[in-house]
């Protein structure tokens, strides 16, 4: 049955609006569940006000949906509420989850093992296990590598609006990554697509980077300082602050996701995409130039 009734729980962070524009482009009907109804939204959109705590209000709010796209963020809100969300997914007879991973590549094992991610592989377990015993629900998680132009906004991939940026393993090392606008196009065709996205992982990079080629692209490459950091003293560094009897999150997150993006072998480079099931295509240089000095100050 085709999909046509899309929810997207959590459309009003960082991605959850290019998120439900790549579905009303793709010619969808969205509605937002959210906490609140006084956010400012996109008039085409329905908005359910939503209890995460309890499973009722989720089911009641899911019934009659085709797919659900949970675009809230991991880490910020707990693992017990992502896993809520597809039990009542899964009691609505949703046909399609497709969880919050818009990320780093959970299936490589180097990954997966990193504490931060440890709600997103509990998530995808459940979800294998719930498509395995019910043939009518399906998911597919979308791997999508560091969103591209909110990682150069943020200072997050790489800092060009300060004197100094820090240089992960050398700066060679070869990204694949997905631009805002991108995923929400991927978020998408999956669905329009969805006998060739289902109960997988599919890969998506409108963008290919180093961030040498960054400092290239931005002209600032003789303007800005570079500490040579190594990811390896960084995960060393995450874990010891794990150890704290009041750890702090945001440290030791960014400091084990770095390691997820540039550390070589966490599959931070995708060895193939899934582009053209998708709709997807991969920025020309001049595109990818204009959106690095978009964000250069």
């Amino acid at each position: 049955m085709a999909i046509s009734k899309v929810a997207v729980v959590g459309g009003t962070g960082n991605l959850g609006p290019a998120i439900v524009n790549g579905l009303l482009d793709g010619g969808f009907k969205v509605t937002i569940l959210s906490r609140s109804s006084s956010h400012q939204l996109n008039s085409r959109v329905k908005v359910q006000v939503v209890d995460y705590t309890s499973l009722d209000s989720l089911t009641t709010a899911l019934s009659g949906q085709d797919a659900v796209v949970n675009a809230l963020g991991v880490g910020v809100v707990s693992g017990e509420i992502h896993l809520r969300v597809v039990e009542a997914a899964h009691a609505a007879k949703v046909q399609r989850y497709i969880p919050s991973e818009f990320g780093s590549d959970t299936a490589n094992p180097l990954t997966a093992q990193l504490p931060v991610f440890g709600d997103k592989v509990a998530v995808i377990k459940k979800l294998e296990e719930i498509a395995a015993q019910d043939s009518t629900f399906s998911y597919t998680s979308i791997i999508t590598g560091p969103f591209f132009d909110w990682g150069i906004e943020k200072g997050f991939l790489i800092n060009l609006n300060g004197p100094s940026t820090s240089i992960y393993d050398g700066g060679d090392v070869p990204v694949s990554s997905t631009t805002l606008a991108g995923i929400g196009r991927a978020v998408a065709g999956t669905l329009q697509k969805a006998d060739k996205t289902k109960n997988r992982h599919v890969y998506t990079a409108d963008v290919q980077f180093t961030q040498n080629k960054i400092l290239q692209w931005s002209g600032k490459s003789d303007q800005i300082e570079k500490i040579p950091v190594k990811t390896e003293d960084l995960e060393v560094k995450a874990y010891e602050a794990i150890k704290h009897p009041t750890p702090d999150p945001p440290t030791f997150a960014k400091n084990l996701i770095l390691r997820a993006i540039f550390g070589g072998k966490y599959g931070g480079h995708f060895a193939k995409t899934d582009n053209e099931i998708l709709g997807l295509k991969e920025l020309s240089e001049p595109e990818v130039v204009d959106i690095v000095k978009k964000y250069v100050s």
